[in-house]
């Protein structure tokens, strides 16, 4: 069983997207209990069915009784949507909602599994004093988990305002560096920039040979440098020699004719990239020289030049990504479009995988699940799940992995 409970009563909306926002207003206006039912044998014709003397809800698999509290806070803020909602209004929904709905398959599939819960929806507003008042409810006090806010200046005020005991404080999407909350029952889902340059400094410890050089190019912009700078660091710890330069022109005396020359660029900006991008690739061919680029982790939603690109064989970190390939992906796609006829979006795939996560914790190990964070490993359908613990802002997900760009989207390095 999970039981559904909102606080926002709002008006059935119309218009794009409508039948996600049609189930997501339902929801916050009623409450509906889900129970695992057991598939019902068929009998062959030529036999006589023989009666149960017991209804079909008490031959069902055994069902662990107790009730798992979840408090699901996102930035809805439905009381801002008329009703005929705008292309901006259902625009503005679609993160929260897209999370929701991933999150919701997750639990529907491990009630099936016989787990039971209690999900309660708020929705925060994008506000730091409803956070606040949120975070005292009876609803939040007494939950088991909860996941959100999503929104940095979110997470602060409700963290201050709970001063929860026991219970893990998710946070499922912000990239933020968990020691700017200081929250020790923070639970981080995305890898922050930080452990991005470390997992790149770990595969270059890995594949670098003793005739191959590191180079940086350091644009000295702060997309670079909170990139670059525990890179570089990270790099030192591990006793890697690397050389940098902030400048194109000084590169071509930094150059290994032996090894390969591995360049890493932290700039984001579009005419920078794809100038160095041309550059190399020129380098490149005129001296014959083999160079392999390592890219900013946020290349993966910015538009370069994609023959340079791949010429470079562009290799960035990344948290996310969703393999078609996989069973358990398919399953959740079919799922998903059957449930709210639209394919799902990166939000959905990571609400699935928080519900799932950590909805199989609680039902496995009930209140005591924060004992087996560390120690629980997850593979999902968009990123894997490996916690480290620092006592002063709790718990961060480590995981990262290499794609490579292979001419028109970036892929998993085998």
């Amino acid at each position: 069983m999970y039981t559904t409970l909102v606080q926002n009563r709002q008006q059935r909306l119309s218009g794009s997207r409508l039948v996600g926002l049609l189930i997501l207003l339902v929801f916050i206006s009623s409450c509906s209990i889900l129970k695992p039912r057991p598939s019902v044998p068929v009998t062959p014709p030529d036999e006589k069915p023989v009666e149960s003397e017991l209804p079909e809800e008490d031959i069902a698999k055994p069902i662990n009784e107790g009730v798992n509290s979840i408090v699901l806070l996102l930035p809805f803020e439905l009381e801002k949507i008329k009703s005929e909602p705008t292309r901006a209004d259902i625009k503005h929904v679609e993160v929260p909602l897209d999370f929701y709905q991933g999150f919701k398959i997750a639990l529907d599939n491990l009630v099936q599994e016989g787990y039971n819960f209690k999900l309660t929806v708020l929705d925060t507003r994008d506000n730091i004093a409803q956070n606040a008042r949120l975070a005292v409810t009876p609803e939040v006090q007494s939950a088991d988990l909860i996941v959100g806010p999503i929104f940095p200046k979110e997470i602060s005020a409700f963290a201050s305002a709970s001063k929860l005991t026991y219970s893990l404080q998710v946070s499922p999407l912000a990239a933020s560096r968990p020691s700017q909350f200081n929250i020790p029952n923070l639970v981080s889902l995305v890898a922050p920039i930080d452990l991005h340059s470390q997992g790149l400094a770990g595969y270059l410890e890995d594949v670098k040979k003793s005739s191959d050089h590191i180079i940086i190019i350091n644009k000295l912009d702060d997309d670079s440098n909170g990139f670059l700078n525990p890179l570089k660091q990270s790099l030192t710890e591990r006793g890697i020699s690397f050389s940098e330069i902030t400048d194109i022109d000084q590169i071509t005396d930094k150059f290994s004719s032996a090894g390969k020359n591995l360049v890493v660029l932290g700039s984001l900006d579009r005419y920078v990239v794809n100038s160095i991008l041309s550059r190399l690739v020129e380098i490149q061919a005129e001296l014959g020289i083999s160079i392999e680029l390592f890219g900013h982790p946020n290349w993966s939603r910015a538009s370069f030049d994609d023959f340079n690109l791949n010429t470079l064989k562009t290799k960035i970190t990344t948290s996310f990504y969703v393999s078609p390939d996989k069973s358990n992906v398919r399953d959740f796609e079919r799922k998903y479009l059957e449930e709210f006829k639209i394919k799902p979006s990166e939000y959905a795939y990571k609400g699935f995988d928080t519900g799932y996560f950590f909805g199989s914790l609680l039902g496995k190990y009930g209140v005591n699940y924060p004992q087996y964070l560390i120690s629980e490993e997850y593979s999902g359908l968009q990123t894997n799940y490996r916690f480290e613990k620092n006592s002063k802002w709790g718990y961060v997900n480590s995981y990262i992995r290499i794609l490579q760009f292979d001419g028109s989207q970036y892929t998993p390095v085998n």
